[in-house]
């Protein structure tokens, strides 16, 4: 009897004849749309007899996943997790599992790239040369080489990080939970991190160590000439103390990736992207390609890892996991 999946996805649309090559064990159901017409709820109840989920970033709480109930498997098509609910899943026997490493050099490189638009202004000069004044004197540029960048999480995308950063004659640090090997940057302390850098690179999924990790203690810490680049999930930081530190001139500028980036529109030195460091082409593909790898595993019956295989740690006062932990720098 073939199994019966519904993918979930209100985002980047995937091409619906990607899982065609499975029609022999494979029901699929694909439940695509954007913005106001999408409704989890709608896609749950019309597919609640689905035995695989494949989703992105849906709020899958138990209220939803009970209304399932011949519900094996899920498959997030990103490294975080924390969107489904792992307490219910554990406990009905529902197999989760995530997409790792994918995102290859394109985080790495948007990170690096937020870096230079932020040090050298690139938004308000172009806004300026759009509007006619060629002059723009009033938005000076800071020179990189000689300055000391500070890489908090220093997993996969943290160390490409320090790579391209190699090519700059900065001085490379990194904070990380676990002792790394690096022949490109140091390891200090976090606050060692805060204190002496001057751009400081969030590179860290979200999990109890890491959520509000840069609040106003840590912003406090930073150069006042500092800038801070954020491609973690959102609530690693503070955001209105970000906002704050901003308004406030407590440091340089922040260029951050973020999925709610509301807070920040109207907030002066905030250069920002809507989730889309990992969103090129070749990331694209090769996330497809990964989490099909996995269904087809799971449907050949093979022994693959679980996020229940891991080392999670839950975010306080939540029944949801929190991605990886704060050591890694996966998407």
């Amino acid at each position: 009897m073939k199994k019966k999946c519904l993918v979930l996805n209100d985002r980047e649309p995937i091409p619906e004849n990607h899982l065609d090559d499975l029609d022999d064990r494979l029901d699929v159901a694909w439940h695509q749309r954007t913005g106001a017409d999408f409704s989890l709820a709608e896609a749950i109840a019309t597919h609640a007899d689905s035995h695989i989920l494949i989703t992105t970033y849906m709020d899958l709480n138990a209220g939803y996943l009970r209304r399932m109930p011949n519900l094996e498997a899920i498959i997030t098509t990103t490294v975080s997790t924390h969107y489904v609910d792992s307490g219910y899943c554990g406990e009905h026997g529902i197999k989760i599992f995530n997409t790792e490493n994918y995102t290859g050099a394109s985080v790495a490189e948007h990170a690096v790239a937020l870096m230079m638009s932020a040090a050298r202004q690139i938004p308000a000069i172009d806004g300026e040369v759009r509007r006619g004044n060629t002059e723009c004197f009033d938005y000076p540029g800071a020179e990189l080489a000689g300055k000391t960048a500070g890489i908090i999480g220093f997993g996969n995308i943290g160390g490409y990080v320090a790579k391209l950063l190699s090519g700059f004659d900065m001085q490379l640090q990194y904070y990380n939970r676990s002792p790394r090997e690096s022949a490109l940057a140091r390891a200090v302390d976090l606050e060692t991190l805060l204190d002496t850098s001057d751009i400081v690179f969030l590179t860290v999924t979200l999990n109890n160590d890491s959520h509000h990790m840069i609040d106003e203690t840590a912003l406090r810490r930073m150069k006042s000439s500092a800038l801070l680049v954020n491609i973690s999930p959102d609530d690693v930081m503070d955001k209105a103390a970000v906002e704050r530190a901003l308004e406030n001139g407590e440091i340089r500028g922040a260029a951050m990736d973020l999925l709610e980036p509301k807070l920040f529109l109207d907030t002066p030195r905030a250069i920002l992207t809507v989730r889309r460091a990992w969103f090129t082409t070749e990331c694209f593909a090769r996330r497809i390609g990964m989490w099909k790898g996995i269904l087809k595993s799971y449907l050949a019956g093979d022994r693959i890892k679980t996020v229940h295989d891991l080392d999670f740690v839950p975010i306080e006062g939540s029944n949801q996991q929190g991605g990886e932990r704060c050591d890694s720098s996966s998407r």
